[in-house]
């Protein structure tokens, strides 16, 4: 688990890498806190505790093998999507959501499949939605969508958080989600689909109908959460564990099949 004063500083090592504008970043959040306020939404902090607190968790990346390592731990150890609490991160959300999966919780800055980020809220998802000095026209358009379906919202900023939106740290959706989960304690965290290479996964954007080679941004971000997930696991916390050929240092690698002597474990 990282504190927040440490996180803060490290986005601003990050935002000056992306070329990033912290004030705008700040901006948005006062816009979609307001817009939360508005709404009388109440952050779901309680629904989140009870589902990581000492839990097993799975989180979902839209990496390239996010597909073939579902459709396997379909066959092998289906029980595991009952007995993990599920994360998707973003665009990974449309391969579960397509199998009859539903996440307990979809992480996101609408980037990925709308429409199935939308699903997901209906069979009872909370969707984490992140806002950004990037993003805030699209959550503006979004967020009504959202909000006819479901009230269980959470906001979340890469910057000082602006209440009701909370700051766990992390940057991207996937490593997003595990910095959530290791700040609730949660006994154990897998990655699935995280797959950290210089490939970008079809299911990480909507338009996209394969895989792609990663370049220029897509690509240091790739590397940002590559050493971010590092720098969680290196710290005291939940032990990390990845499925998937790039292993993070701190995290250990596991096969699909050992996924069943995880259970159990304590942080």
């Amino acid at each position: 688990m990282i504190r927040l004063d440490l996180w803060l500083e490290k986005y601003l090592e990050i935002a000056e890498i992306m070329g990033y504008d912290v004030a705008r970043d700040r901006w948005a959040a006062e816009n979609f806190a307001k817009t939360l306020r508005a709404r009388s939404i109440e952050p779901p902090l309680d629904d989140l505790r009870r589902l990581l607190f000492k839990k097993p968790v799975i989180v979902f990346g839209a990496g390239p093998t996010l597909d073939d390592h579902v459709d396997r731990l379909l066959r092998i150890f289906p029980e595991a999507f009952k007995r993990f609490t599920l994360i998707s991160a973003d665009g990974a959300t449309q391969a579960l959501v397509e199998r009859g999966v539903s996440p307990h919780i979809v992480v996101t800055d609408l980037d990925g499949d709308v429409g199935a980020i939308l699903s997901a809220a209906r069979r009872g998802s909370i969707i984490v939605v992140h806002v950004h000095g990037d993003n805030v026209e699209k959550v503006t358009r979004c967020m009504g969508e959202i909000f006819s379906v479901t009230r269980r919202v959470l906001g979340t900023t890469q910057v000082e958080p602006v209440p009701p939106l909370q700051n766990f740290g992390g940057f991207t959706d996937g490593d997003r989600a595990v910095f959530m989960a290791a700040s609730y304690r949660a006994s154990a965290i897998v990655l699935i689909g995280m797959d950290f290479g210089k490939v970008v996964g079809r299911r990480s954007k909507p338009w996209l109908r394969r895989d792609v080679t990663a370049k220029g941004d897509k690509l240091k971000k790739l590397k940002i959460a590559y050493d971010l997930v590092s720098w969680l696991a290196l710290n005291p916390g939940p032990k990390i564990y990845t499925v998937s050929t790039n292993v993070p240092p701190g995290t250990a690698k596991i096969r699909l099949d050992d996924l069943n002597g995880i259970l159990g474990c304590r942080p």
